[in-house]
């Protein structure tokens, strides 16, 4: 990372960002821009992953600036709002926005911020809504993107964070960039399948949220693929790699959710001295090496974190 130039303001989602989060960062950059800021520009604050290249690389859009620290910086978040999940040393930079969809977590401001969350599928639907909103025309390549955004956080429209709201903006989007829905979605599967290929500690990573609930560490880390039988084999190395997380973390529990998009519902394992809790929330146990498989259980967003806040609550 270079030194950031002086009064610039950076658009950047979380720690291990996803499509939604670099999309985001991107469409929101370029619509201030197009409204006379040119100050404004898209970051990230980690790698891209395999899905997420693939779009950039579809659609020609600019790999944003990488940053490791906010210290100093002023930013508008998207796809965020929790420390956890922010840039190191987040609460020494200036927060100017958050463009959000998650639960409202524990960040705090000097001043008054412009806020925006809903409950939508994905922040995208939310910043293309605002290019709608302002009148600014949504150039191809950013709808193409935008679009990857949506279709990739609900699912291809499957997931239960879905809303109307997200299906008008795919379809509006879809137009302005040329991509058919269902094509893209099934090229943004296949993309994210190379998922299965990485190790297990690049999988933990390519995807993982940390909570605190009731003042108990929990991270949760996602892998949705088409078919989540490719990783069954390789089940023993992802929980001592789950386990090793946990220890060196110091974390009360970490979680592993594997999504199978085709039989919608998820596998489960889990390590750390809190992980009867997962148990609790899917009401099942969670066999040490075997985890467990829940059917319909495909949002960490809507069903598991508030499953798992509301748990941690009762039994504290």
């Amino acid at each position: 990372m270079t030194a950031p130039e002086p009064g610039l303001v950076y658009v950047v989602g979380h720690r291990r960002p996803d499509t939604d989060s670099i999309c985001a960062a991107i469409g929101y950059a370029a619509l201030r821009q197009a409204l006379g800021d040119p100050h404004v520009r898209a970051a990230r604050a980690g790698e891209l992953n395999p899905e997420s290249r693939w779009v950039l690389e579809r659609f020609g859009l600019p790999e944003p600036e990488l940053l490791t620290c906010a210290r100093g910086l002023r930013l508008i978040l998207v796809d965020h709002n929790e420390v956890a999940q922010a840039l190191d040393d987040i609460e020494q930079a200036e927060i100017l926005e958050v463009w959000e969809h998650h639960r409202i977590g524990d960040l705090h401001t000097a001043r008054p911020i412009l806020f925006h969350c809903e409950p939508v599928g994905a922040t995208a639907t939310l910043i293309a809504e605002q290019y709608l909103l302002q009148e600014v025309p949504i150039p191809a390549p950013i709808a193409g993107g935008l679009l990857a955004a949506i279709l990739s956080d609900t699912l291809v429209l499957a997931s239960p964070t879905t809303c109307g709201k997200d299906r008008r903006m795919a379809a509006r989007l879809a137009a302005l960039a040329g991509a058919g829905i269902e094509e893209l979605g099934a090229a943004l599967m296949a993309a994210r399948g190379a998922v299965a290929s990485l190790t297990p500690a690049e999988l933990i990573d390519s995807d993982c949220k940390h909570f605190e609930f009731s003042g108990r560490r929990v991270g949760v880390a996602q892998v949705e693929l088409p078919d989540a039988g490719v990783l069954m084999d390789r089940r023993e190395a992802l929980v001592t790699e789950l386990e090793a997380r946990c220890q060196s973390g110091q974390l009360d529990l970490l979680v592993l959710m594997v999504t199978d998009i085709r039989r919608r519902g998820s596998h489960f394992w889990a390590a750390g001295p809190a992980r009867e809790h997962l148990g609790r929330v899917l009401g099942q146990e969670v066999h040490p090496a075997n985890g467990l498989w829940a059917e319909g259980w495909m949002s960490r967003k809507k069903q598991l974190v508030p499953a798992m806040e509301a748990v941690f609550s009762v039994v504290a």
